[in-house]
């Protein structure tokens, strides 16, 4: 099965900020909350958010703003498809974040840049159901 895209992530100078302008414009609540020992949330439409595996979400990543952007994600259905595309990535020069374990909510993971230099992160493991 092709990776299914999951998430969206953007640098944020204030969670609680972003949390309410997400929320009271785009209709979206918490589905992931890491606060006070973490510095991530994660929002999902009105409804989907209670499901054990939402099938998207926006990442807020409390952080200094560099990049407003900082990667998309998509979801691979077997560790051996993130192998694979982080090989494939490192044999054409665009491998950003080589496959690790980051465990729990991070899953394993790897990351490329697009031609643009727009970070790309294929994950297993995240408990997202991903966009078909």
């Amino acid at each position: 099965m092709a990776p299914r895209w999951t998430h969206v992530v953007l640098k944020v100078a204030n969670l609680e900020r972003s949390i309410a302008f997400y929320r009271r414009f785009c209709a979206l609540e918490l589905a992931h909350d890491t606060r006070p020992a973490g510095h991530t949330v994660w929002l999902a439409p009105k409804g989907s958010a209670a499901a054990a595996n939402p099938p998207f979400v926006l990442v807020l990543y409390q952080t200094r703003i560099d990049f407003r952007l900082d990667h998309l994600g998509f979801q691979c259905d077997a560790r051996e498809e993130v192998d694979r595309v982080a090989a494939e990535g490192e044999r054409l020069g665009i491998l950003h974040a080589p496959p690790f374990d980051g465990g729990g909510d991070i899953g394993y993971v790897a990351m490329i840049r697009d031609p643009d230099g727009h970070i790309v992160e294929f994950t297993h493991g995240q408990p997202l159901a991903g966009l078909a």
